[in-house]
């Protein structure tokens, strides 16, 4: 693979992230390929990339599938972590 290839699915899959994180609402891969301005095969094997390097999420099964964005992590909640700190020690004692 000569390094034109490489350069030219980078700024595909550039593309289509750019297209599925601008967009407010899950979009399906034929809207984010004429949204990119790319063929829909094109556009399946960078959204698939994109998937397996966890930048987007797929709702949905094949051929209905939508694709958005990927959720932002929720920041840890102190009560929750303290509550499963207490649960686990009560479990160690009673086992002990």
């Amino acid at each position: 693979m000569t390094a034109t290839h490489l350069l030219n699915r980078q700024s595909v899959r550039r593309k289509v992230l750019e297209v599925v994180q601008a967009s407010p609402v899950p979009l399906r891969g034929r809207d984010v390929a004429r949204l990119a301005g790319l063929n829909y095969k094109q556009t399946i094997d960078a959204l698939n990339s994109l998937l397996d390097m966890e930048r987007v999420e797929r709702v949905g099964r094949k051929q209905t599938a939508r694709w958005a964005r990927k959720a932002e992590p929720k920041p840890p909640d102190p009560l929750n972590d303290f509550l499963l700190q207490v649960l686990t020690k009560r479990q160690r004692d009673e086992i002990e």
